[in-house]
């Protein structure tokens, strides 16, 4: 990858990870457009901060350190604001992905993953940040450790604090069944 120094560095950084980059921030915001506006916020501050990036090859996680501190930034306002914002109506920011989903399958998928998005909105912000980037993003225990500078050990607890937390969480508001074709439903308990 080019240096960032260069705009054309600059432009090959935020072509090769904007969606991801937004993706996270809308799974940790909830709100698709503020979620744009922390993006361009990440990527200003990566400009900004280009001489901090040693190695261009480590630039992906780069990004997930500043784009987290963007994201705790503004949900540290939020809550001094005392508007902590729901997203219930938003689509999920990483739907579920099938080879060849029937339509039935594809929105008990969307179901699924909408019922998980607004439970994930119940988890601190430190456990929400380490399961979307484990489980949405990819990232391996390693390199969020890095990205958040903790022990590998720390994410690790984090991790299943964070999948303990969100399953408690799911079996207080949600009621998950297999359908016919092994997809998780989930429904809202009434």
């Amino acid at each position: 990858m080019t240096p960032v120094s260069d705009s054309a560095g600059a432009g090959e950084l935020f072509s090769a990870h904007h969606d991801r980059i937004c993706r996270y921030i809308a799974g940790m915001i909830r709100d698709q457009a503020e979620a744009e506006d922390l993006t361009q916020e990440t990527f200003l501050r990566a400009l900004c901060r280009q001489e901090a990036l040693r190695d261009p090859k480590a630039a992906r996680g780069w990004l997930y350190r500043i784009a987290t501190n963007v994201c705790l930034d503004r949900l540290r306002k939020r809550t001094r604001q005392g508007v902590v914002e729901r997203g219930d109506n938003l689509e999920p920011a990483y739907p579920a992905v099938s080879q060849t989903p029937s339509a039935q399958e594809h929105a008990e998928r969307a179901e699924t993953s909408a019922c998980v998005q607004r439970c994930l909105d119940y988890l601190p912000d430190s456990y929400r940040a380490v399961i979307l980037l484990y489980e949405a993003h990819g990232l391996t225990a390693a390199e969020i450790a890095e990205l958040l500078e903790v022990s590998v050990a720390s994410i690790k607890i984090r991790l299943h604090r964070a999948r303990q937390r969100l399953h408690e969480i799911m079996e207080i508001g949600c009621i998950v069944s297999e359908a016919n074709s092994g997809v998780p439903c989930c429904e809202v308990k009434k």
